[in-house]
């Protein structure tokens, strides 16, 4: 069954604090906006910035399923030019 709601994260933009979070169907989905909301934390009205739920969790785990590079040998130059003379993989 499709993901048909998406909870949405509202932030305040300049101290990052949540402000509240709203469900959306996917098709209504609006993260940008120039509305003013007051702000708790700044005591002010701010913009807001409007994140998917959870988003940050989910391209961590994302990147740490990518597999790791292998370890850079640290050589010489002079090292370096006789490998690639001897036809030794640098």
């Amino acid at each position: 069954m499709p993901i048909t709601d998406v909870t949405i994260v509202r932030r305040c933009a300049d101290c990052s604090v949540e402000i509240g979070t709203i469900t959306v169907k996917k098709d209504n989905m609006r993260l940008m906006t120039n509305d003013l909301n007051w702000c708790e934390s700044c005591g002010t009205e701010t913009r807001e910035v409007r994140d998917i739920a959870q988003r940050e969790e989910t391209v961590t785990a994302e990147q740490a399923s990518y597999p790791g590079n292998p370890p850079v040998e640290d050589v010489t130059a002079a090292e370096f030019r006789r490998r690639r003379g001897a036809g030794i993989a640098v």
